[in-house]
């Protein structure tokens, strides 16, 4: 499911192809835990595709978290171009993370 500030509506997923993806900015990824956990049936996995410019959940979810980290360039030395002393939170320990390289070899 697409989530930003709020989560929106699930998506059944067998395939790559055709993944609606909307956002715009202000990222909560602890709202999307909570729509994905309380979906029914309940999932055997969550994956998490972000930047990780994101609060996180304070719990464990009871199923497989995977975060595809999109590694981002820092602009300026910053993530946020207000504050240049912020740094994300990393993802959680309970999650395994894949780190999604770009640029020369890693296709995109």
């Amino acid at each position: 499911m697409p989530c930003d500030a709020a989560a929106r509506l699930a998506h059944s997923l067998c395939r790559t192809e055709g993944i609606p993806l909307v956002g715009g900015g202000g990222t909560d990824l602890r709202s999307g835990f909570a729509k994905a956990l309380a979906a029914r049936p309940a999932p055997d996995a969550v994956v998490v595709l972000t930047d990780g410019q994101t609060p996180w959940p304070d719990t464990r979810p009871a199923c497989r978290t995977v975060v595809g980290l999109f590694a981002r360039e820092r602009t300026g030395g910053s993530w946020d171009e207000e504050d240049p002393e912020y740094l994300p939170e990393p993802p959680p320990d309970w999650a395994r993370v894949v780190v999604i390289e770009s640029g020369p070899g890693a296709g995109g």
